[in-house]
């Protein structure tokens, strides 16, 4: 046996293998043993090991505690039980075998208690009445209990078997006396004992004692509204905002949560406090089992077509995250950031409601757009078949009217008048039949006109500027509705996505159901107008048979341009100030090409529009030119002494200028510009033909340059287009043509060669034509031809 001590290995195993109080006297065997083989470095290290397995920290650090001294010991000896673990939580190898000492003659009594099964009196004597320090010293014993659950394996198990049994009694004390405090709502000392359940490492069952208490609101109760009752009967309140009687769910639904949500939260916050998070739970089960399947019987059993969801859902999202979330109080139990993990369970929760309505509201926005465009449009043919009612009612009863006085007096045609210039259309016979039948022609004639007429005066109604800004501001609150689930970063790129497809369908409904329809009968109707047959007949009825088509086109423009205007702003607000697009990323984005596709629409509309009114602004022009520009205005038969501007001239120009600057301020000036050009070089043209369609002789020759001066001050002054006022300058060149005498009629040769003076605007050709309008030419003509074809050497200067 003592060779066996002698051996290291041997004697350090068995001293690793023995309990405190074995071990001290193994050590004690001998000399060699004590000094030699259990030296004090190894004696240090056992105690050491049993330490650390309770959980205490070895230090070397300068800041580890002194060495424990007699009187320190004296002093440890008299520590509480309950502050021992505080005392003593370092330690270092020369004072480990003093600090494990002082564990060991605390617990150590209480160690051999549950070794012998002997539970009564266990607690010291003051403790006995305080469960709350009965808990942490069952604690602590399970702690001390670890240092031998290495060299006292069999008694650590036991020890562990029995305290196990004692909490088990002791822990349904604890929850006997706690169901006591809480059925007599005493939650103070509730949560008294719910501390110690939680110290006792009993949060299971802290919690399901909590949960069986509380029972969630049952929604079976609740008396869900009719969808009329919930929706507000407001007279004037139009289909774009509907408006939900709040008063209804918060009553039944919203205030009735929040108040439950609060009075658990305080509960919670008394049983529990910040020892152990249980409100977090608690409100997860509450959205589970309560708000969802609430919010899921609100919108199936009241809402068959999805109709409150689809107009409501952001708002009612929202009123719960402020009834439910922003107006709980705050929590103990839920720490300082309890709101936003609060918040974050709805979002979590919620979120495939939110997608849901995300995935289902473009469309149903792009049917709601498409029946307000269709009923603008079903009002406006409405209108127009009253309309055409009046008119019709109106012709029927001056034709009765004319029948009658027809019978009395055949040679009463006040009522009806004709242009000469359209005699061959509008012909009348003397015999009265033919007459009468004439007189039911011209009625009919002028009920279609007069219909033309008043379809064109309201051309401008074609475009709802009211539904427009309407339609913009519901896309605006609903783009917004959806723009505040941005605070949910996973739905970030999907909300992008969908408010990017609702402003297509504001751009694609908006152009099909609407501004096409305005623009394409629009341009129908300046198509079909005729301002001559409107000129060629009078007739005595209440609807006027002035109409100016640029007028009213350029109203409809002016309307179109600030839809256009509203579209840009809309875009710059909405989409790339919310970052919904980036314009430099996406420039690719369809959203963009469709922008554009719309804008490029409008214009191609304006443009067809445009180009037709001016057709009919040049029927007009021509018009004049037929029928006010009077034969001898060039060519007296006596010469004129007072030298001005022909009643033609003037009223041409007068037209020029009512039509010209029609869209000044309702579009664009480079549109601007390409119109008053347009109009500029086509109404040249027509000077031009007109020039050759008369005679114009040497004495009407100054007549007919203070026209074209009046054109030329007109073009130059008013208009002020520099591409246009060379033509006209041109044309006074023209002029000069006609002042030269037939007697030198070489030098009007001359002139003709001189193509240099018409500024290249006309070829010779084209001024050999506008010659022979003059009305000598005849005589003129040999020598004029001479001088262009076979100038003789006479002729010829030198320059």
């Amino acid at each position: 046996m003592e060779n066996l001590l002698k051996v290291k290995d041997i004697v350090n195993g068995i001293a690793n293998n023995l309990d405190t109080h074995d071990y001290l006297s193994f050590r004690q065997i001998n000399k060699e043993v004590h000094d030699v083989q259990l030296s004090n470095d190894i004696d240090s290290k056992i105690w050491c090991n049993k330490l650390l397995l309770m959980g205490l920290s070895k230090t070397e650090t300068p800041n580890s505690p002194p060495p424990i001294e007699d009187d320190g010991v004296k002093e440890a000896n008299q520590t509480d039980i309950i502050d021992l673990f505080g005392t003593y939580k370092y330690f270092n190898e020369s004072n480990a075998k003093e600090i494990y000492s002082i564990y060991y003659r605390t617990f150590n009594p209480l160690v051999t208690k549950l070794l012998n099964n002997n539970y009564s009196h266990f607690f010291p004597q003051q403790y006995e009445d305080d469960p709350l320090n009965q808990a942490k010293i069952l604690k602590y014993i399970r702690i001390y209990n670890k240092s031998c659950s290495v060299c006292e394996s069999s008694k650590f198990r036991k020890v562990e078997t029995n305290l196990n049994i004692l909490k088990e009694i002791f822990i349904n004390s604890i929850l006997h006396e706690m169901e006591i405090n809480y059925t007599t709502e005493n939650f103070e000392k509730a949560g008294y004992f719910m501390e110690i359940l939680l110290l006792c490492h009993e949060e299971t069952n802290a919690v399901e004692f909590f949960n069986s208490k509380v029972e969630f609101p049952d929604i079976n109760k609740i008396p869900f509204p009719s969808m009329s009752e919930l929706l507000k009967e407001n007279e004037g309140t139009d289909s774009y905002k509907p408006e939900l009687d709040w008063s209804i769910l918060d009553s039944l639904i919203f205030i009735p949560y929040r108040d439950f949500l609060n009075d658990k939260v305080i509960l919670i916050d008394t049983l529990f406090k910040d020892h152990y998070p249980v409100v977090l739970q608690f409100i997860e089960n509450f959205i589970q089992q309560t708000l969802l399947r609430t919010i899921d019987q609100l919108f199936t059993e009241i809402d068959e077509d999805n109709y409150l969801f689809l107009n409501f859902f952001p708002q009612i999202y929202f009123k719960v995250i402020n009834r439910l979330c922003d107006e709980l109080n705050d929590s103990m139990n839920g720490g300082p950031k309890f709101h936003i993990a609060v918040k974050k369970f709805f979002d979590v929760y919620l979120e495939p409601q939110i997608l849901n309505y995300l995935t289902l509201f473009p469309n149903y926005y792009s049917e709601f757009l498409n029946k307000e465009f269709k009923k603008y449009q079903q009002e406006i043919e409405s209108n127009e078949v009253e309309q055409n009612k009046e008119i019709l009612n109106s012709i029927r009863i001056q034709n009765e009217d004319l029948l009658q006085n027809e019978d009395s007096d055949n040679t009463n045609t006040n009522k009806i008048d004709f242009l000469t210039s359209f005699t061959k259309i509008f012909k009348l016979s003397n015999n009265s039949r033919i007459h009468q039948q004439n007189t039911q022609e011209q009625l009919n004639l002028a009920y279609n006109l007069n219909l033309i007429s008043k379809n064109l005066q309201n051309i401008k109604d074609l475009i709802s500027l009211p539904l427009c800004y309407k339609i913009f501001e519901f896309t605006r609150e609903k783009i917004e509705d959806i723009y505040r689930f941005m605070v949910i970063e996973t739905l970030v790129k999907t909300i992008n996505l969908k408010c990017q497809e609702i402003f297509k369908h504001l751009l694609n409904q908006l152009s099909i159901n609407h501004i096409k329809p305005a623009f394409e009968k629009a341009i129908s109707l300046l198509s079909e107008y005729n301002p001559n047959d409107l000129k060629s007949i009078e007739i005595n009825v209440k609807i006027s048979s002035k109409v100016q088509p640029l007028v009213q086109f350029t109203e409809l423009i002016n309307i179109g341009d600030i839809i256009l205007q509203m579209i840009s702003i809309f875009y710059k607000n909405e989409l790339l100030a919310k970052k919904i697009l980036d314009k430099n990323k996406d420039f690719l984005n369809d959203v963009i090409q469709c922008k554009k596709s719309f804008e490029n629409i409008v214009d191609d509309y304006v443009a067809d529009g445009l180009n037709i009114g001016i057709n009919k602004l040049m029927d007009e022009i021509v018009f004049l030119f037929q029928t006010v520009q009077l034969a001898d205005d060039f060519n007296p038969v006596t010469p004129v002494m007072d030298i001005k501007p022909t009643k033609c001239a003037i009223q041409v120009v007068e037209l020029l200028n009512n039509h010209s600057f029609l869209l000044n301020g309702a579009t664009d000036k480079g549109t601007i510009d390409v119109y008053q050009q347009e109009i500029g070089e086509r109404f040249f043209n027509e000077v031009v033909k007109n020039i050759k369609r008369n005679m114009i002789s040497t004495d009407g020759a100054a007549t007919m340059i203070c026209d074209l001066n009046y054109y030329y001050k007109f073009m130059a002054y008013k208009l002020k287009q520099k591409n246009i006022v060379p033509l006209f300058v041109a044309l006074k060149n023209i002029g000069q043509l006609y002042l030269i005498s037939g007697k030198d009629s070489k030098e009007l040769g001359r002139m003709i060669c001189d193509v240099g003076k018409f500024n290249g605007i006309f070829s010779q050709e084209e001024v050999y034509e506008f010659v022979q309008r003059r009305s000598d030419w005849l005589r003129v003509k040999r020598d004029v031809e001479k001088v262009m074809y076979g100038l003789g050497m006479k002729d010829c200067i030198i320059m």
